[in-house]
């Protein structure tokens, strides 16, 4: 597991350096985080596709920038993240979901989008950090699959 002192060490920074950025390790790893589902929510709202070709086309973006930076990602989940720093997570998720495959339009009335969009980025983070720590024996194309399969079929129906 990565330590302050291994950071500040290979960043070639000082520890009052790292700490004027970031209070804790929580706090770096949910930043970093962030700011992979900006870039990568950024793509997806730029396609102009929706339903289950934007799930796919999402999921496979998330998969395919994991396993691009696999060491990064790795080194960041097997941090000790609190529950703040992980639901600070999902909720950068949950927004980039609502911006890029969910609209509030799309959403039955009786289904609250936030709600939603918390639900499927909190699942769909767990079952990828589980994935890459080896407890789940699929192929990544595998993983998109069931991450998409697990949305509700009218998310997955082309918007008009």
């Amino acid at each position: 597991m990565a330590s302050v002192s291994d950071i500040v060490r290979t960043a070639q920074i000082s520890r009052s350096s790292f700490y004027a950025h970031f209070g804790s390790l929580d706090e770096l790893s949910t930043a970093f985080l962030r700011a992979q589902f900006a870039g990568i929510g950024t793509e997806a709202a730029d396609e102009n596709v929706s339903g289950s070709l934007a799930a796919r086309a999402g999921y496979t973006r998330l998969i395919g920038h994991i396993l691009e930076h696999y060491p990064l990602y790795s080194s960041v989940l097997e941090l000790p993240l609190t529950r703040t720093a992980f639901d600070d997570v999902v909720e950068a998720y949950s927004t980039r979901l609502l911006q890029s495959v969910f609209t509030a339009a799309d959403v039955p009335e009786n289904i609250d989008p936030e709600l939603l969009t918390t639900y499927v980025a909190g699942g769909a983070l767990t079952s990828i950090s589980a994935w890459m720590r080896g407890r789940l024996d699929i192929s990544d194309d595998e993983l998109v699959e069931q991450l998409v399969g697990f949305l509700p079929v009218w998310a997955l129906e082309p918007r008009a």
